[in-house]
């Protein structure tokens, strides 16, 4: 879902970029190749949507940035790491109305754009992939699908893979079909996949593909793909309202599956444990009858012995969908509410007698259909998880994250514009940006916390345990990670390996050296 967060109260906190390695008793002490991430440089453009999704092309020695703000793309010139500087600027507006996503490969830039006007609700009509060379020369612009979220390229560069979210408008008088599309590079031919003939497969714990629109579930309209990832000759492809993930064919351009992600548990014997009460304490508790959907955002690939391993960083989203009428905001459609809202059974209401803030979903719950709900599910996991190609949990961080901010960040613990507490209540620290990145015989995953201006590095070289190795809270004027792109040292201008972040509400785009 696009989405705005502001978080200018974190800037008042003053804090220099800190690293901690090997801080708490559920840490493990590993012996790596790399110790940690140190920030050499930054662009900035001061402002909100400045700089969101980064993309990195070799030969050039060029990044790629959406503006949001401006509806363009910055080209940077990091050939001198320390000091990205803007060369120049592509004005996205005769493509179309927003940008969302940029990718690169071999010389070439794909970026999505989205299209819409008044007459149908912004962003209802078919969006572009546009490409253009590293110079931003114009090549070829392909119609896709409805609002163009994500895009990326195959490992060879031969084909784009884009995510149409398909996202209904404001008054959800108009909800186009979500689909998958695909582009042969070499003559710029469009392959569209729907949802329409779908089958949808349970996870392993019986939990179903979430429908929720309104006023029918139409599968077709509701699955809405929101981030892309290419392993070989597959596509995987996060259905993030809807808890699934989708696996394409690239060489038949068909659906493999669509699979739910399943729950996630925080009853006592999941040993899980998350703070759901908005009262400036940390008070990290198990709950019976509290289960969490994964809904990831990001997601990422990698190979172990020749297997495909997915990488998902378990942020959740609601379906608030908002409009205006004689100047005044109004709501057309929400499936979340506050648990102190609603009628719970008997079996579990003592439970939540004190702890009532927690966003859950609506329509799920309800076990045996009397009115009350038996079970309450949360938007997101908390957490980062690792899947294998069929879409099957090999790992997830359980309540990691939310441990170690406490420990780490303990006076902004799930915070809301640096208001302690503000999130607990909502979906916490909001792990969304993701990368993974190989030094050597070793893969890491780099996880962005969107609240917290945080970053996790994780060592994900056995996917079955994973080990952590630091936690970076970026400058008061990085805000908000919400772009990721590893840049190895066999493709860096200097031999070195390099993290690009781009930071959605500081409008910055940063350069780490990773040791």
């Amino acid at each position: 879902m696009v989405k705005k967060i502001m978080l200018s109260g974190i800037v008042s906190l003053a804090l220099a970029t800190t690293l901690f390695t090997g801080c708490g008793d559920d840490t493990t002490v590993v012996d790596v190749n790399i110790s940690g991430l140190t920030k050499v440089g930054s662009y900035e453009t001061s402002k909100e949507g400045g700089s969101e999704i980064v993309a990195y092309d070799k030969a050039s020695k060029k990044a790629f940035v959406t503006n949001g703000a401006e509806n363009k793309i910055d080209i940077l010139d990091l050939t001198t790491p320390a000091s990205p500087t803007k060369l120049s600027s592509i004005d996205l507006a005769s493509y179309g109305t927003g940008v969302n996503s940029v990718a690169a490969k071999n010389g070439l830039i794909a970026v999505a754009v989205q299209n819409g006007n008044d007459t149908v609700g912004k962003k209802q009509l078919k969006g572009s992939v546009v490409f253009f060379d590293t110079d931003g020369v114009h090549k070829k612009t392909v119609e896709v699908g409805y609002l163009p979220d994500m895009v990326t390229f195959n490992e060879e560069g031969t084909k784009v893979v884009v995510a149409n979210e398909g996202e209904p408008n404001g008054k959800y008088t108009v909800d186009p079909v979500g689909s998958i599309g695909v582009i042969t590079v070499s003559d710029y031919g469009y392959a569209d996949i729907d949802f329409a003939s779908a089958t949808f497969t349970k996870a392993n714990d019986g939990t179903e593909v979430r429908l929720g629109g309104t006023p029918s579930n139409d599968k077709a309209k509701d699955l809405e793909p929101e981030y892309v990832t290419v392993s070989g000759n597959y596509a995987y492809v996060t259905l993030q309202e809807n808890n699934a993930m989708a696996k394409v064919n690239l060489s038949t351009n068909k659906l493999e599956y669509v699979k739910s992600y399943g729950a996630k548990s925080w009853e006592a014997d999941s040993n899980n444990t998350i703070d759901i009460e908005e009262n400036e304490k940390i008070e990290m508790k198990s709950f019976k009858g509290l289960f969490g959907l994964y809904q990831p955002d990001s997601i990422a690939s990698y190979t172990v012995d020749n297997a495909t391993y997915l990488v998902t960083a378990n942020e959740g989203d609601g379906r608030e969908y908002l409009y205006e009428e004689n100047g005044e905001e109004k709501e057309s459609h929400n499936d979340e509410k506050k648990i102190k809202k609603l009628t719970l059974d008997a079996s579990i209401a003592g439970e939540y007698a004190n702890d009532d803030d927690l966003k859950v979903m609506v329509d799920l719950g309800d076990t045996d259909n009397d009115g009350d709900y038996d079970k309450l599910y949360t938007y997101g996991a908390r957490s980062f998880s690792i899947w294998d190609a069929e879409g099957d949990l090999v790992w997830d961080s359980g309540d990691a994250i939310s441990k170690k901010v406490a420990e780490l960040q303990p006076a902004l613990f799930n915070q809301d514009e640096g208001q302690m507490d503000g999130r607990s209540g909502n979906k916490g620290a909001e792990p969304e940006a993701l990368t993974v990145g190989k030094i050597g015989n070793k893969t890491f995953a780099f996880v962005g916390l969107e609240r917290q201006n945080a970053i996790m590095v994780y060592d994900i070289t056995d996917p079955k345990a994973p080990k952590y190795i630091n936690y970076i809270i970026t400058e008061p004027k990085d805000v908000s990670p919400e772009g990721m792109k590893f840049v190895s040292a066999a493709e860096s201008p200097d031999g070195k390996n390099y993290l690009l972040v781009a930071f959605e509400v500081s409008g910055s785009t940063t350069v780490y050296e990773v040791k």
